[in-house]
């Protein structure tokens, strides 16, 4: 099985501290803001971007691509890597099957690479230039081009088994300029072409929802740095800290103050700079990774949040589950969801925001000035140290 390994560290022209790694057959999206070295990142891998004072190594199974310590740089010809450009960087001054033809290695037909363009919805379209093509065609030129380098040739894809290549397919924000059902036909060759070749598979992108839907696990990249690697479910539920949570999105964060309780839970005192005198303890597993009494910042998950009437009357609850009444001061509607700001009854000075559907606010029958309660389990509270320096 081959696996890409990515260590560089570099101070110019830009920051760089890369640290991830991708398996054989998984795919891994790299999620940050725009500027924050994404890019550049599969540029390096590709071999196109190099910085002088470059630190590291990348390896593709067995086979280092770029080693620092022992003096090892391959060519970016010389690395079986197949990139999508995010600008497409199609060869203007030809057709898109000899675009594609010319990334092709030996056992590639032309009319192999003729039903590549079929099976992406090109088959028309293969004797136009890039100019002659919409944006979403070039991008689809552009995925072709790539998979003919990581692909298996038509002979080794008629075997029993996967193919098993030293080679890396990169993927810089490829379903950006393309509509929704040319991307759900993308989505499926990625996924096709995951059972037919088991090669490592990184992706650039900003859409979180993506990142969510397609990849096995993500890296949190900020200012060339990668803060935190996971499955993008544990990620964006547990952020390593403050500015991860950011870059997820979460839009619940506090701060407070954590205490131990009894063995395995701890309290959080949910605390309001405007009213010292009011607070909420919520019970939190403690995983003796803080001490009692340190300050803390904290999220909440809405998606582990349920929200019910006020008149309701108390439930049996689960352990460590608690119940805040708030009053909806806002509710957006946005089709079937609504975007709901409430505030909890003891810290009038706080928010929390959620999504909720416009069937459950019906059924509630509730509306903006109105009064629920949110049901919190545990594992919707993530606490994190607070940062000192």
């Amino acid at each position: 099985m081959t696996g890409l390994q990515v260590q560089l560290r570099s101070a110019s022209p830009i920051r760089l501290a890369a640290e991830f790694e991708c398996g054989a057959g998984e795919l891994v999206a790299l999620v940050g803001p725009s500027g924050s070295g994404k890019t550049s990142m599969l540029r390096a891998i590709a071999g196109l971007w190099t910085p002088a004072d470059v630190q590291g190594h990348i390896r593709v199974g067995e086979q280092a691509w770029l080693d620092t310590a022992a003096g090892v740089q391959l060519s970016p010809q010389a690395r079986r890597a197949g990139l999508v450009f995010q600008q497409y960087a199609l060869f203007p001054h030809m057709t898109a099957h000899a675009n594609v033809s010319l990334a092709a290695g030996a056992g590639w037909t032309r009319a192999d690479v003729q039903a590549l363009l079929s099976r992406l919805g090109l088959a028309e379209l293969s004797a136009r230039r890039p100019a002659q093509l919409s944006g979403g065609q070039q991008q689809r030129v552009a995925l072709a081009r790539a998979l003919v380098r990581v692909m298996p040739t038509p002979m080794d894809a008629s075997a029993s088994s996967p193919a098993h290549l030293p080679g890396v397919l990169l993927l810089d924000e490829p379903f950006s300029a393309v509509d929704a059902p040319t991307r759900q036909t993308l989505y499926r060759e990625l996924a096709a072409l995951r059972q037919k070749v088991s090669v490592p598979m990184v992706l650039v992108t900003h859409d979180l929802a993506e990142a969510r839907r397609l990849a096995d696990r993500v890296v949190i990249v900020d200012a060339g740095q990668t803060l935190q690697t996971g499955e993008p479910a544990r990620v964006f539920a547990s952020p390593r800290n403050a500015r991860v949570a950011e870059l997820v999105g979460i839009q619940n964060h506090f701060e407070g103050c954590f205490f131990k309780d009894r063995p395995g839970w701890g309290r959080l005192r949910w605390t309001d700079a405007s009213h010292p005198e009011c607070h909420v303890e919520l019970p939190v597993p403690d995983k003796n990774k803080i001490d009692d009494g340190m300050p803390v910042t904290w999220v909440m998950n809405g998606e582990q949040v349920d929200v019910l009437g006020d008149g309701d009357l108390p439930s049996l609850e689960e352990p460590g589950h608690t119940r805040l009444r708030c009053q909806l001061l806002e509710v957006l509607s946005l089709g079937e969801i609504s975007l709901c700001t409430l505030m909890p009854e003891a810290l009038p000075s706080q928010t929390i925001t959620l999504n909720l559907t416009s069937r459950l606010l019906q059924r509630l029958q509730v509306g903006s000035g109105g009064w629920v309660q949110l049901q919190i389990a545990p594992g919707a509270l993530h606490i994190m140290p607070v940062r000192t320096n």
